[in-house]
């Protein structure tokens, strides 16, 4: 399988950031993954709790107030609202990243639905390019 993959400058929410790293844009996947440490520690400082089956969830009256999310491409910022990091169905409030340690050389993180939700992207494939822009 071919990915559309992309250097990140860095990820940041809250007191949370990583340095430089990579990722592909799927719109296969609809969660955003990453190293199980980060989600980890970005699930911690939310105060998201893990599930057996590895996803987490968040007391619905937090929603409103979690901190938005960032990811740096390009030297741009591309944020995603606190409020929309969050699925709710059936009374549950699902944190929408999910921990997945990808073995070398796959990627870092997959910027799935939850991110393509905010950002329109176009997928170049004749000049081998992605583009984003602010979805309204």
């Amino acid at each position: 399988a071919t990915y559309w993959r992309i250097s990140l400058d860095g990820a940041k929410v809250g007191s949370f950031s990583t340095g430089p790293t990579d990722a592909i844009v799927d719109s296969g996947t609809s969660l955003i993954t990453g190293p199980s440490i980060d989600v980890k520690a970005i699930a911690a400082s939310i105060g998201a709790k893990a599930g057996i089956t590895g996803q987490y969830t968040i007391d619905c009256d937090k929603v409103e107030n979690l901190p938005d999310m960032t990811w740096t491409i390009d030297g741009k910022d591309y944020t995603v609202p606190g409020p929309k990091l969050v699925i709710q169905t059936a009374g549950m409030c699902l944190f929408a990243m999910m921990a997945m340690d990808m073995p070398k050389p796959g990627p870092a993180w997959i910027l799935g639905d939850v991110f393509m939700r905010e950002y329109y992207t176009v997928f170049d494939y004749e000049n081998e390019k992605i583009g984003f822009a602010k979805a309204i």
